[in-house]
């Protein structure tokens, strides 16, 4: 079982652009965030993010996979926590319009 933990459904897209499978989101899996201010570029404040602990990232269950962004992934392997049911999305297909549409598959981190 596949639960998407992104704030937006995932499509996987086959190469003709049929779209394969749809996971709606289910729950948000984030990264706690903190931005600290490094300077300014041409009148644009710039900082730096720092990444701490998972928020609402379920521990692993048997059977169950979960799509979360690449930095809920690297921030709970940071925590010592098992990623081998962190999927995130790999290979971005794009619309005429360049808007990614969806993916061709999942990775592991």
């Amino acid at each position: 079982m596949i639960k998407n933990l992104t704030p937006h459904t995932v499509n996987v897209v086959e190469e003709d652009g049929t779209v394969r499978a749809a996971f709606p989101s289910e729950g948000i899996a984030r990264a706690s965030q903190t931005a600290e201010r490094v300077g300014e570029l041409d009148g644009i404040e710039l900082v730096s993010m720092r990444f701490g602990a998972t928020e609402e990232l379920p521990e692993p269950e048997d059977g169950i996979y979960y799509i979360v962004s690449v930095i809920t992934a690297n921030a709970a392997k940071a925590e010592g926590r098992a990623t081998s049911d962190l999927l995130i999305t790999a290979d971005p297909v794009r619309d005429e319009s360049g808007r990614i549409i969806g993916c061709k598959r999942f990775a592991l981190v």
